[in-house]
């Protein structure tokens, strides 16, 4: 959801229920997320952004911290500097999404809320 909303597909914010349910049954690619353990560890480039910049997602499987963290290791022995690269760890917003009495609208405005702070550091 997190790519979808970044690549202008869906919004940043909504303001009722039936708005997110109207969103979350469009066709998007992967807008529900990766279910399959062979996805696990695989970037799958998602479109361009504004500014350019390529939008990947990563299905991480329950080792997130793990993969990320050699993912940015790796990337100086592939002469490719970390700087360049922001990994987002959407796992914590479906953690809090399972732990608080956020209303559907509030999750989801959190992760537009999370999208507009990454857009801005670009």
């Amino acid at each position: 959801m997190a790519a979808a909303i970044h690549l202008g597909y869906l919004p940043p914010r909504v303001g009722t229920e039936e708005e997110l349910r109207i969103l979350r049954r469009q066709f998007l690619p992967f807008v529900q997320g990766l279910k399959s353990a062979v996805a696990v560890g695989i970037l799958h480039h998602m479109g361009e952004g504004k500014k350019g910049e390529d939008v990947f997602i990563l299905a991480t499987g329950k080792k997130t911290d793990l993969l990320l963290k050699t993912l940015t290791n790796i990337l100086p022995l592939l002469g490719e500097d970390p700087l360049h690269y922001h990994f987002i760890n959407c796992q914590t917003y479906m953690i809090q999404k399972a732990q608080t009495d956020l209303d559907p609208c509030g999750w989801y405005n959190q992760i537009g809320q999370m999208v507009r702070q990454v857009q801005k550091g670009l």
